[in-house]
């Protein structure tokens, strides 16, 4: 009797792992699939609102919508790039979807939040190959999220958060 309980509880930790796993996945493919898709461009507008304004965090936001996934808000709306970056964000732990995780333990499909001071900012989805992707200024990239961060001398601290419901 014992260790079907014990095997009870060791199957059910597997399979939370595999679904956050497959949601995990559904993310990075609906982010990989938005690659050079300029929806999200600060040149263009989103959903008639927004132009000339950065939008990695309605990119991150659509995302997470798109795949059934539960969206931080605030106030109602949803949450800017520096709130993501907040590892103590009452907005994305108040979901109880979202846990953080180390830089290094990083994978596919997680959140990736870097916090600027002064200024906005900045939010995307893990990919492969220590890649990230976001919406940047004209479109939709991969990029180098190690040459993101050293080549941004106002980021203060990044912030991975990985989907768990």
């Amino acid at each position: 009797m014992q260790y079907q309980h014990l095997l009870l509880l060791y199957l059910s930790g597997l399979m939370l792992t595999l679904t956050e796993g497959q949601k995990t996945t559904q993310i990075y493919e609906s982010a990989k699939n938005k690659i050079n898709s300029t929806k999200w461009s600060k040149a263009t507008t989103w959903n008639g609102k927004y132009r000339d304004m950065w939008k990695c965090n309605l990119f991150v936001y659509d995302i997470l919508q798109e795949v059934g996934a539960t969206t931080p808000k605030k106030w109602g709306m949803q949450i800017l790039a520096n709130e993501w970056a907040d590892p103590n964000s009452a907005s994305v732990k108040g979901t109880g979807c979202y846990k953080t995780v180390s830089y290094s333990s990083k994978q596919k499909g997680d959140i990736v939040a870097f916090k600027r001071n002064g200024s906005s900012g900045h939010v995307g989805i893990m990919s492969t190959n220590g890649n990230f992707i976001s919406a940047l200024r004209y479109k939709v990239d991969s990029l180098d999220v190690d040459g993101f961060r050293s080549g941004d001398s106002f980021i203060v601290s990044t912030t991975v958060w990985r989907y768990t419901c």
